[in-house]
């Protein structure tokens, strides 16, 4: 109880001064130094890591009073005309490019820089942003609390302060570029951002981030007028042209549209580590909201840059960052699959990452690889790229055995892939993948493994059997296909290999090429007499029904009937699970029927789901006495 007393104290204490405090920033406007006093002395309060404070400091109002603060002091610095106009407020107005230029041939005189790296406005905003990342280092439910409240109206402020130096960027440029400056742009935009706005920038991403996190606050965050192109200037670390700016702005009428085509290419390799950091995270977190993401694919240069961040950046945790993003993006929503297999940079770094040595950045990327193969015009995009690289990537991802990944998810989505890529309609995409140098064996291969995971291999099952209804005589790839089928024989956890072979024996042109490929009769015989497993009657009802089918043809009689495990399983399998009395009765009405018509039957064969029906047991009998006679 007395503990439970002085927490109480302690909070009622923390909390008269949360407030005298608040009271003091909110009052205090002149004179600047006396605010930015006041403001340095919050910045002191707010730096601690107790979460209990933090929400304290939420219900006070602490947000509401320090972005009260954000609006005045941005009024109050707004750097030129086209700022001024779009936030509809006063200020210091220049009068354009012309005026910025002729203010700056006077020396400078107004923009006085402090020891902190920036001008005194600058170093303002830098405490308030720092303040507002402070005070949010509070409980989940308190930052939601916060969001709901101001959320939606604090965001075009942080849109405001994360758009500055990057105009500032614009008219060093175009100042050096009128002036002939040494150095150059690359100079002058290399030195245009001040530490005060990095510092500014890296704090309200953190905010960004954290605000991300709330679920509610997804989709408005996205929906914020010039929030996504910011986001993916401060991302943006194409190293190439970095200065120039783009091309025209597609929409005249909108000044965010108009900052992210203008800015500099490159222009977040400006910007702090940690800014673009937490950018990416919070874009991560924005595509994770299904009614986010064709809008995020639709931003220009959003998806390259999220992409280059695999390439450009240092950090492990940006990377998987990256890697969650580009999943969430190629998820789509419940009607669009996203068209990303058209870009090279996105498939690319999609390779790079199945090979991270991160698990869960190999699964993200697996995932986004399959997201993207859902869609048919995709796959054959995926399956053309420099050659099948991507079939590569996926063959060596789903044959590796290494014991540290067992269990790993990115194999399991890897082969989920493949199988995707298989009931694809585009025939280029099926050739492509039936073409493949070691493709169709190294699935085999992988059903015969010890270290791969049972979804692993019925991925890899189902693949074969669906390649092996596609893939047919007189095509280069059928003999590959036979082989792998014969090396996976063994595999009786499902029926697909048998139901495989049943799928090429359906074909008449297949039959004497399946007769004739060594190991196939002794494959097929031992899986027609299959006992023990779960799968084991579908198993011998589908190698039984592909013996049959084969029989069919006269060509093929002579190799099935002096194959002893044929004759053995068409025996077994002429019993059914019936006695034998029966199958001496079904015996001989068969034998007197064929005296008055051919043998060969028609190649329609109903089969029973379960065990085999009746007429398969006839036709079977009738396999038998066919291939007794071409002994």
């Amino acid at each position: 109880r007395c503990v439970k007393m002085q927490q109480s104290e302690y909070l009622n204490c923390n909390e008269h001064a949360i407030y005298n405090l608040l009271i003091a920033v909110n009052m205090t406007i002149l004179p600047h130094d006396v605010r930015v006093s006041c403001i340095a002395q919050a910045c002191d309060f707010f730096d601690h890591r107790d979460r209990v404070a933090h929400d304290s400091e939420l219900r006070e109002g602490a947000a509401n009073v320090l972005l009260q603060k954000l609006a005045f002091a941005l009024h109050l610095n707004c750097e030129d005309e086209e700022h001024v106009n779009r936030n509809g407020s006063g200020g210091y107005r220049y009068g354009g490019t012309d005026a910025i230029v002729a203010h700056r041939a006077r020396g400078r005189a107004a923009v006085m820089p402090s020891p902190g790296g920036g001008t005194d406005g600058e170093q303002e905003i830098a405490m308030i942003a720092s303040c507002l990342e402070m005070v949010h280092r509070a409980s989940p439910e308190a930052i939601a609390a916060s969001f709901e409240e101001v959320g939606t109206e604090a965001l075009p402020l942080m849109v405001a302060v994360m758009e500055r130096p990057f105009r500032r960027i614009q008219r060093e440029v175009r100042w050096a570029e009128k002036e002939n400056m040494p150095g150059g742009p690359e100079r002058a935009a290399a030195t245009a951002v001040s530490r005060a706005q990095k510092l500014a920038v890296q704090k309200i991403t953190k905010l960004l981030a954290i605000y991300s996190l709330v679920p509610q606050a997804k989709i408005p965050m996205a929906r914020c007028p010039g929030m996504l192109p910011v986001l993916v200037t401060i991302i943006d670390t194409h190293s190439f042209n970095r200065v120039r700016p783009a091309a025209p702005a597609l929409h005249p009428g909108s000044n965010s549209r108009r900052l992210q085509t203008q800015a500099a290419s490159g222009a977040g390799l400006y910007m702090t580590e940690a800014a673009r950091f937490n950018t990416i995270a919070t874009l991560t977190n924005l595509a994770a909201a299904e009614e986010n993401r064709m809008l995020m694919l639709a931003e220009p240069s959003l998806v390259d840059n999220v992409a280059r961040v695999v390439h450009n950046e240092r950090s492990d945790v940006a990377r998987q960052c990256s890697a969650l993003a580009i999943m969430n993006l190629s998820n789509g929503d419940r009607e669009h699959v996203p068209e990303m297999a058209g870009n090279e940079l996105v498939l690319e770094t999609i390779l790079r990452l199945m090979k991270d040595d991160q698990p869960e950045t190999r699964r993200n990327a697996a995932v986004a690889l399959f997201n993207v193969a859902c869609a048919d015009r995709n796959t054959v995009r995926l399956a053309r790229y420099r050659d099948g690289i991507i079939l590569e990537a996926l063959i060596e991802i789903v044959s590796n055995d290494d014991p540290n990944r067992t269990r790993d998810e990115a194999r399991i989505n890897a082969a989920e892939t493949l199988f995707n890529m298989s009931c694809s309609e585009v025939r280029e995409t099926t050739d492509r993948m039936a073409d493949h140098t070691g493709l169709l064996e190294s699935l085999a291969m992988t059903l015969r493994s010890n270290g791969a995971a049972l979804e692993v291999k019925m991925y890899c099952a189902a693949t074969l059997r669906r390649m092996a209804e596609i893939i047919h005589a007189p095509q280069p790839s059928q003999g590959a296909l036979l082989t792998a089928l014969i090396k996976a024989s063994g595999w009786t956890r499902t029926a697909c290999i048998a139901e495989a072979f049943r799928s090429q024996a359906e074909v008449s042109e297949n039959r004497l090429h399946m007769a004739e490929h060594h190991g196939l009769l002794n494959a097929l015989s031992k899986m027609a007499l299959a006992v023990g497993g779960e799968e084991d009657d579908r198993v011998r009802e589908a190698a039984v029904s592909a013996i049959e089918l084969m029989s069919r043809d006269e060509s093929t009689r002579e190799a099935l009937a002096h194959n002893e495990g044929v004759i053995m399983a068409l025996t077994r399998a002429s019993y059914g699970n019936d006695n034998a009395d029966e199958f001496e009765t079904t015996n001989s009405r068969v034998a007197s029927q064929n005296s008055s018509r051919q043998t060969t039957e028609s190649d329609t064969t109903p089969l029973g789901d379960n065990r085999m029906s009746r007429d398969q047991g006839r036709l079977v009998q009738v396999a038998l006495k066919n291939l007794v006679a071409a002994m």
